[in-house]
Formats: C-alpha cells, sequence, structure tokens
C-alpha cells in the first residue's frame, strides 16, 4: 500500500469534514427559481366592457383570453398610459365571440380602435391608432 487515500482529509482542529460542492440538483434549483421570479407577471386589472362602461365610449376594445401574455400586456400598456380601454373575453362572452368572428379572428389580441382593427400587440401600432382616433374626435 502506497498510504494514499481517496478520502478527504477530516479537519482535525474541528472534526468536521470539508463542505461538498454543489452537485447539478442545486444548480438546476437556483435556475428554476431565477426563472420562476423573471417571468412573474403582477396583477392587473381586466376592465370588462359592460354597459356602463361602453356608455363611457372607451378608446380601445380588445378582445382577449384570460391566458394569453399578449393580451396581458396589451392591458398593462393601457393602464401605464392610462388608456381608457374594456375587454371582451373572445372565447366566453357572447359579444366577445360575435365580434371576434366579426373581425376574421386570427392572433389575439384584437382591439378596435376607432375604424381601425389591429391584431396582436404592438405599442407602436396602438400610439399610431389612438393619434388617428384623437384627430379624427378634434376634426368632428
Amino acid at each position: 500500500m502506497s498510504g494514499i487515500s481517496d478520502e478527504k482529509p477530516v479537519n482535525t482542529e474541528t472534526g468536521n469534514k470539508p463542505a461538498r460542492r454543489f452537485n447539478g440538483a442545486y444548480i438546476f434549483l437556483i435556475i428554476f427559481a431565477a426563472l420562476l421570479l423573471f417571468k412573474y407577471r403582477g396583477p392587473v386589472d381586466t376592465i370588462d366592457c359592460t354597459p356602463e362602461v361602453i356608455a363611457t365610449e372607451p378608446d380601445v376594445i380588445m378582445l382577449g383570453a384570460w391566458w394569453c401574455t399578449y393580451c396581458y400586456q396589451a392591458k398593462r400598456y393601457f393602464q401605464n398610459k392610462q388608456i381608457n380601454y374594456c375587454e371582451y373575453d373572445m372565447e366566453n362572452h357572447p359579444t366577445g365571440i360575435e365580434l371576434y368572428e366579426k373581425t376574421g379572428g386570427g392572433a389575439i389580441p384584437v382591439m378596435m380602435i376607432g375604424e381601425h382593427v389591429l391584431k396582436g400587440f404592438s405599442e407602436q401600432q396602438i400610439d399610431a391608432a389612438l393619434a388617428l382616433l384623437r384627430q379624427d374626435n378634434k376634426a368632428d
């Protein structure tokens, strides 16, 4: 025997074994926790298109779904910019289903801004359509 051992040395002063290295499971848990924090979406109010809300003539009528990430982004954008909007659930509300079919379906959210129908979420398209809506309102 050569006297060389595969065992890790023990700290004779404390009697403790040296700390173990992180294994793959710890790294996976750390990455998973980081992804959860990164993907966290704070609460956003959904303003349903009730008759009372429709009577206020919102600038944007949106057709969306609770699970739609782009719908969430649109609602957050409207609230941050203080844009008067409301939403119909395009899967469960009769008016939402009807409007979704009339607009040709496709991508969601569908946003009706004045005479313009936007599909999908684009801040630039929303801003441009709202600017046109405001010009039309000033001309009246």
